[in-house]
């Protein structure tokens, strides 16, 4: 534990009534410091990044096909 770290023992209601009267943004950061905690493998690799970057360029321009489309075609194709 860091020097001035202070060791504190809570109960687990307590700490869940506590959670509940945070802010949403209060949570949101708080979820984030209990994912990096629990996952913290778990990062996106710049190819990742990369990846999503260019599935979005591809909805915004239109290149994509609703699953409705997807359906249709592949009911054309087996018929």
């Amino acid at each position: 534990m860091p020097e001035n770290t202070i060791k504190v023992d809570i109960s687990f209601q307590s700490l869940v009534e506590a959670i509940s009267l945070l802010q949403p943004a209060e949570k949101q950061k708080l979820w984030e410091l209990l994912d990096a905690d629990l996952f913290p493998d778990d990062e996106d690799t710049s190819e990742d990044i990369a990846e999503i970057q260019a599935a979005r360029a591809d909805y915004a321009a239109g290149d994509y096909t609703t699953f409705d489309e997807y359906m249709q075609e592949r009911e054309s194709q087996s018929a």
